[in-house]
């Protein structure tokens, strides 16, 4: 598959522009959703609030390495769940890519409940690689998740026993189903090729028989890791499906592991409203430079972007790779 047509979204350049200006203002998000906060610290609170037994995790220790990924159970509260399909449902109402709902606390401090699980895979003080993309997928025939691909951004992140040091994590905010595009993965056990890919990030996947692909059903509120290198997608949605599947995904690193990119968020720190902008504009600009050809049309676009994504290059708030 052509890499024009892999992991790219594209966005509306004529539904943002008019709207850059108030991206910038705090209190525009405050009003869009009053019941959220957007504080300088989402993870004020954070008491490591999960819990998880030895048994359940070597599960999952044992099912990433022989598979390369593991889901867990619904770890996030339902009242926080519809806060949060609420709060992206609203940001798409006023205009703006789904990723904007990131301004908010809420999509930070749901780490409370993953916590023990990625400290029990990747070790205490792991970070979080913010390649965010927010998903929206919608209930028509014409709706997809990301086409078939590896995620296969960053070369050798298996260690020596077969653990990913990095780790990509989905968290689904509605139920994922066959007819709302839900997730299939190639187990790495069944793929031929995974082994290759594992140094070479353009390896295909093309040797594997289709009775091998796992579709992954996923209730809300569920955390799904898979490393760098499985073969997986988000199907095509359906007009028959009852609701719109939305989701969000980012990377997190082992935190004793040599940086493997140029922004990485410690978990807990604080993260203020101009870090967050930074951060979303950093997934726009990696995940749809498509939608931003060169032209007359994208300049505001990518000047908003390249002036957030400054932020990130001055070490605001969050740890940047030394």
């Amino acid at each position: 598959m052509a890499e024009d047509t892999i992991l790219r979204k594209s966005i509306s350049l004529e539904d943002l522009t008019p709207l850059l200006t108030q991206a910038q203002d705090i209190n525009y998000w405050r009003s869009l959703n009053p019941n959220l906060t957007i504080s300088d610290n989402p993870f004020a609170d954070f008491q490591d609030s999960s819990d998880i037994s030895k048994k359940r995790l070597n599960d999952y220790t044992l099912q990433l390495r022989e598979e390369g990924y593991f889901q867990t159970n619904q770890l996030i509260p339902s009242a926080t769940i519809q806060e949060m399909n609420e709060c992206i449902n609203q940001v798409r109402k006023a205009g703006f890519p789904p990723i904007f709902a990131l301004v908010y606390d809420v999509f930070y401090q749901v780490f409370d409940y993953f916590n023990p699980i990625l400290e029990g895979v990747l070790g205490s003080g792991y970070k979080l690689i913010p390649n965010f993309w927010v998903y929206y997928i919608d209930t028509v025939d014409t709706g997809k998740g990301f086409e078939p691909h590896r995620d296969a951004e960053y070369t050798n992140t298996i260690d020596a026993n077969g653990m990913p040091t990095v780790l990509t994590i989905w968290i689904t905010i509605t139920d994922a189903n066959p007819l709302n595009s839900c997730m299939y993965i190639l187990p790495l056990n069944r793929d031929p090729q995974y082994a290759e890919a594992i140094t070479d990030l353009s390896t295909p996947a093309n040797q594997f028989a289709l009775e091998d692909v796992r579709a992954l059903p996923t209730k809300a509120g569920v955390l799904s890791c898979w490393n760098q290198y499985v073969f997986h997608w988000g199907s095509r949605s359906s007009k028959r499906a009852e609701e719109p599947r939305i989701s969000y995904a980012a990377y997190c690193q082992k935190g004793e592991s040599l940086p493997i990119d140029d922004v990485m968020i410690n978990i807990p720190s604080s993260i203020d409203f101009k870090t967050r902008l930074g951060l979303i504009a950093r997934g726009l600009y990696r995940y749809s430079y498509a939608s931003f050809e060169e032209s007359k049309e994208a300049e505001p676009v990518l000047h908003f972007l390249k002036q957030q994504m400054a932020n990130l290059e001055k070490g605001v708030a969050i740890g940047i790779k030394q």
